[in-house]
């Protein structure tokens, strides 16, 4: 069975066992907005639905198997309980939570990579523009090219829209607009709307576009590097100068008799110093283009 199968047989009875759980609950309303533009495709009652299932069923399955464990392992009876409620909770917690922010994170993810695309996919539309295309064969074309990510995704759907639904090239550029999370993608998609039934020079309006989106990501280029050389001299003060300065006065204070300082510095080099510069990473990784 595939994997798609499988998905559906999930949700059909995720919804039938939850569905009207997850809706008194109003979960369906609270997720809608970030689902709508993260590009999930389901909807915002299944995947709440499938979201309070695995928030309830995985957890009790672990808890139930931890519990299992701590029996054999010769657990008071009276603290299983406890136990069980608590594992029970930080995983239904942990699973929940992160099914609730997912479609915020994948929202960001996409409006990176339409920032770091955009500029350039706008001068090839500019390109395919002055050779006289009209907007469906643009990005019809564009739709091909998977290096501009999700930029060619979205004129995938354009396409779709217009070929598969039959609706005409306004309003396909109408419904793009509205269900992309970037604002900069949003003003383009309304700006060709707005050229397309005006009848106004396309080729013009994307010179222009182009020209100010290639600015905003030069900008944004020079800022990165003015914010990574920050904190390069964070990191090489706090972790590198600093660790070297506790090890020093450590190893100072042990020779003087103020204790025993190898499991202080041991636990700096192997545990304080990986988790410093995991998090500068993580820091650095959020901050700069792909």
């Amino acid at each position: 069975m595939s994997e798609e199968k499988y998905k559906k047989r999930a949700v059909k009875w995720a919804l039938k066992n939850f569905g009207n759980l997850a809706n008194k609950l109003e979960l369906p309303v609270l997720i809608k907005p970030s689902l709508k533009k993260s590009g999930i495709p389901m909807t915002a009652e299944e995947y709440s639905t499938l979201l309070l299932a695995a928030a309830m069923v995985i957890p009790l399955v672990l808890a139930f198997l931890s519990t299992m464990v701590l029996i054999i392992l010769g657990t008071s009876l009276i603290m299983l309980v406890p136990y069980f409620v608590m594992i029970f909770g930080v995983f239904a917690a942990i699973i929940f939570g992160g099914g609730y922010i997912y479609p915020g994170m994948k929202t960001s993810d996409i409006k990176k990579n339409i920032m770091n695309n955009l500029p350039f996919a706008t001068i090839y539309l500019t390109t395919l523009s002055g050779s006289g295309m009209n907007s469906f064969q643009m990005f019809k074309i564009l739709s091909h090219f998977k290096e501009f990510g999700e930029v060619s995704k979205e004129a995938q759907r354009i396409v779709r829209d217009v070929e598969l639904l039959g609706i005409d090239v306004a309003t396909a550029l109408e419904r793009a607009a509205d269900r992309t999370p970037s604002s900069q993608l949003r003003e383009l998609l309304w700006g060709m709307r707005s050229t397309v039934t005006t009848g106004g020079d396309m080729n013009n309006f994307l010179i222009e576009k182009s020209r100010s989106y290639m600015g905003d990501y030069r900008r944004f280029l020079d800022k990165f590097v003015d914010q990574l050389s920050i904190l390069m001299e964070v990191y090489i003060t706090a972790v590198v100068v600093g660790s070297i300065f506790f090890i020093i006065m450590g190893t100072i204070l042990g020779l003087m008799g103020g204790g025993e300082p190898l499991i202080l510095i041991r636990l700096l080099i192997y545990v304080g110093i990986p988790i410093m510069s995991v998090m500068f990473m993580v820091l650095i990784a959020g901050m700069s283009p792909e």
